[in-house]
């Protein structure tokens, strides 16, 4: 209970992904973490890299992504706090649970400074050391104060230095074939900035720039940059203004600015760039396969590791749908590593399940629990497959709760919203029937 607390009750029963160890109630942090060494400590990466996380809906991939990518900064800053690149005496945090125990602290403000930093973008030391009085005004407790300032600053030091940068990709926000690869070269180039040099971040730009010109043809961008489809520049119906005609025709091809991007990337010493593409198995079928033919065309780009995560079920089905070849063999010519989800113990979706009964209805009497057993035994338990049955479970039990709680005894109110929520037509009965079942 004391536990949840802490991160506040609008998580208890939500489906958005867990982003802190503190919330892993299933026991995925230890799996997180050992992906994020992976990754960190990639050797691979010289010649590009694709990652895939497997799992049906409801398992929990987004929350597993999510872990991976905090214990990933949480790598560096571990790296920096024992190395000289600080450049000071701070007492910095030398190991994992140090910088966790920290960054709970952080987590309880981490958007408010995220919000005033973007306010403040050129902060001066005065006003960092003005930051600390912020964390104090909205924690309250000097000793968290302390030490979410220690994390702030250990976090801000490390941006410019980073091993793995990382970058988010959405393709579902996207409309347009063309734009799909554009938009995906401009959030690369978003993202590194100045960091990796001049000359990365030139190369970007000649890519988006082509694909700018060619963009007005339908498909054009995707279609030169992915092996698909090229002849579609000239399919019935296209008409090229004379300006988009002549762009055409003069300057490098877009193979020769992917050529040059690759030998910029390659040049890169001790960096490496990660781009995240979470829920591809949401997509419409079209969709789907020009985001993975967009990854196929661009997974030998040195030093950057693609990290997706989908069904494989599911994806591999869309596939076939697209473009009516095998899902599953051209995925694998794609992805060079899969890691299917760790599988969920019974006991551990029962314990997600305790802790957010308990923190709907407190604690139970010892006739309730000896009830609750039975009812979570023969009938509740069948029903909870995921993490998402739970935690929609769960909503519908606070909601029916809050407003009944006086009304009603809370295992029969588990057995009541089971029913409804799975057994329509005997649930409806019951109801229909209640007055020659109660006699």
């Amino acid at each position: 209970m004391e536990k949840d607390q802490q991160f506040g009750d609008e998580l208890k029963y939500s489906d958005r992904p867990i982003v802190r160890p503190g919330e892993d109630v299933l026991g995925r942090a230890p799996f997180a973490l050992a992906l994020a060494r992976a990754i960190d400590g990639m050797v691979l990466a010289s010649d590009g890299f694709v990652i895939a996380i497997n799992g049906s809906w409801g398992l929990g991939k987004t929350s597993v992504v999510e872990l991976t990518l905090r214990f990933l900064a949480h790598l560096e800053m571990e790296r920096a706090s024992n190395t000289t690149l600080l450049g000071d005496e701070s007492p910095y945090p030398k190991n994992m649970t140090e910088l966790e125990e920290l960054a709970s602290s952080f987590d309880k403000v981490r958007d408010k400074i995220t919000a005033y930093d973007e306010l403040n973008l050129n902060v001066t030391a005065a006003q960092r050391n003005h930051q600390l009085g912020l964390f104090r005004s909205w924690l309250r407790d000097e000793d968290e104060a302390n030490k979410a300032d220690q994390y702030w600053r250990l976090y801000r030091k490390i941006e410019g230095h980073r091993r793995t940068i990382q970058v988010r990709f959405s393709p579902w926000v996207i409309a347009g074939r063309a734009e799909l690869a554009s938009v995906l070269f401009s959030e690369l180039a978003r993202a590194l900035g100045d960091r990796l040099g001049s000359d990365v971040k030139d190369a970007f730009a000649s890519i988006i720039s082509r694909l700018a010109e060619l963009a007005p043809v339908a498909g054009a961008g995707l279609d030169l940059v992915t092996p698909y489809g090229a002849g579609k520049l000239f399919s019935a119906g296209v008409s090229w203004s004379s300006k988009v005609a002549a762009s055409s025709i003069r300057g490098p091809t877009l193979d020769q600015l992917r050529d040059t991007l690759k030998r910029r990337l390659r040049d890169l010493k001790d960096q490496r760039i990660l781009v995240i593409i979470d829920d591809l198995d949401r997509l419409m079928p079209s969709e789907a396969v020009e985001m993975v033919s967009l990854v196929k065309s661009l997974g030998d780009l040195p030093n950057v590791i693609y990290l997706l995560s989908y069904d494989e079920n599911n994806l591999a089905r869309l596939i076939k749908e697209g473009i009516k070849l095998d899902g599953r063999e051209f995925l694998s010519k794609i992805v060079q590593y899969s890691v299917d989800l760790p599988i969920i113990g019974k006991d551990k979706m029962g314990e997600l399940f305790e802790a957010d009964l308990i923190s709907i209805a407190g604690s139970l009497t010892d006739e309730q629990s000896q009830r609750l057993s039975a009812a979570w035994y023969f009938v509740i338990r069948h029903y909870l497959r995921t993490p998402r049955d739970v935690r929609l479970y769960a909503n519908s039990i606070a909601m029916a709760w809050s407003a009944e709680s006086d009304h009603v005894d809370i295992v029969d109110l588990l057995l009541i919203e089971a029913l409804r929520l799975h057994e329509r037509n005997l649930h409806d009965w019951v109801r229909d029937n209640l007055e020659e079942l109660t006699q």
